[in-house]
């Protein structure tokens, strides 16, 4: 009898997931896609959350930290007007991707802004 519930939120939590994941594709796939090029790449460590109960594992083991690739874009995005230069700082992976200065990227930002930018993939 109390079956209902855990069934209505197992189900509110599966339509709003394909919600989302719905609306990134379709940003994705309909936003004016930019072609941004890396102009600086550095790697940086991180410190990597185990959950709860993270400080007292700090304390027994210590910290646990990972090293990813930050690197520094510019892409120029248009309006129906004008045409404006973006650069922006963000994480593009890890170390063993192998990025480099000069690579070409295929990102897609947020409508109006410079902000928000989702890469797509690399260019050959």
């Amino acid at each position: 009898m109390r079956l209902w519930w855990p069934l209505l939120l197992c189900g509110c939590l599966l339509f709003v997931g394909a919600l989302v994941f719905g609306l990134r594709s379709w940003r994705l796939s309909h936003f004016p896609h930019a072609v941004a090029t890396i102009t600086e790449v550095w790697d940086k460590q991180i410190r990597v959350s185990r959950g709860r109960g993270s400080a007292i594992a700090d304390l027994v083991v210590g910290p646990t930290y990972e090293t990813i690739t930050m690197g520094r874009i510019q892409f120029e995005r248009s309006s129906r007007v004008k045409r404006y230069t973006c650069t922006m700082v963000l994480q593009l992976g890890k170390p063993n991707d192998k990025y480099r200065v000069g690579e070409k990227l295929d990102v897609v930002p947020a409508t109006g802004t410079c902000q928000r930018v989702d890469v797509i993939g690399r260019l050959p």
